[in-house]
């Protein structure tokens, strides 16, 4: 278990000319970006075939442009400075399967966390088209099970914020009415925010929704019996990873509680450092799950 880490999974929405062939050549070719005085770019990158499936393994580093190291020299008993240019500081694992628009990956601490890897990843593949036309963003997939327990304990719902992305052709049953709309009006991705008073929280049931979809099992499906309001269905793509999300409400009568999609993320266990293969046999069981688990068809 010592060598095991975590790894977060997301999905990775493309827009503009942007689709999986352009991106894994981005991995495969980036052109590094620099934020703060540090350098950030793919590096290690490979491409396999699966089962007839295509994946991407690289790694997402972090490095000093103009580095530099101590030399102990005992002989003189003297430290000197030495330049070492792009001296890496921090590195996240990831594989990349167009299939599930999925992406998976590992973070360190103090220098790359879960929105970190999503930013700088999105970052580089933009830069790589000199922003010309792409854009992509990395959403986390929910626990639905941890983002239930948080908003059962709301005593009242008076923010919904939603951004999302929907998938082409997956859909989620809960969320199918908003996806066939929003891919109606040819659009790549909608924002939804509503807003309550402060004397009443908003009219939603979107908690009973959450525990519900936990509730099913894979073969007993929960299918209400008139399509979400559009709040709700976009909350719960944002949940499935395909967008981002915030609830604002109160808890105990106490001041407002947020809560986002992200940050009840779904995750799992495995080699700190993989075999590209395995790693893929094991995200690509789990992407499989949360499609059984949830009930997601292919239109």
């Amino acid at each position: 278990m010592a060598n095991n880490v975590t790894y977060y999974m997301g999905r990775v929405a493309k827009g503009g000319l942007l689709d999986s062939e352009k991106l894994i050549h981005a991995v495969l070719n980036p052109k590094p970006t620099a934020w703060w005085g540090k350098g950030w770019s793919f590096f290690d990158a490979t491409r396999y075939t699966i089962r007839e499936i295509d994946f991407v393994f690289a790694k997402l580093s972090k490095f000093h442009p103009d580095g530099e190291v101590v030399i102990s020299d005992p002989a003189s008993k003297k430290e000197a400075i030495q330049m070492e240019p792009n001296l890496r500081i921090a590195s996240s694992t990831f594989i990349y399967i167009p299939k599930y628009s999925g992406v998976v990956f590992t973070t360190q601490p103090n220098h790359i966390n879960e929105h970190q890897f999503g930013y700088h990843f999105a970052n580089i593949i933009a830069n790589t088209y000199d922003d010309f036309f792409v854009d992509c963003t990395v959403n986390l997939i929910s626990d639905l099970r941890t983002f239930a327990e948080k908003l059962s304990k709301l005593d009242g719902i008076y923010k919904i914020h939603a951004k999302v992305n929907p998938p082409n052709p997956l859909f989620g049953p809960l969320w199918k009415s908003l996806k066939e709309y929003i891919d109606s009006r040819n659009s790549d991705s909608m924002s939804v925010r509503e807003h309550a008073g402060d004397d009443a929280p908003l009219n939603t049931e979107l908690p009973l929704h959450v525990q519900n979809v936990v509730n099913q099992t894979e073969t007993e499906q929960y299918l209400p019996s008139k399509p979400l309001p559009i709040g709700d269905a976009a909350i719960l793509m944002a949940a499935d990873g395909y967008g981002e999300g915030l609830v604002q409400g109160r808890q105990q009568g106490q001041e407002m509680v947020t809560i986002k999609t992200s940050e009840t993320n779904r995750n799992f266990t495995f080699g700190r450092d993989p075999d590209p293969a395995a790693l893929f046999e094991e995200a690509s069981l789990i992407f499989d799950r949360i499609e059984r688990e949830r009930h997601m068809e292919h239109g």
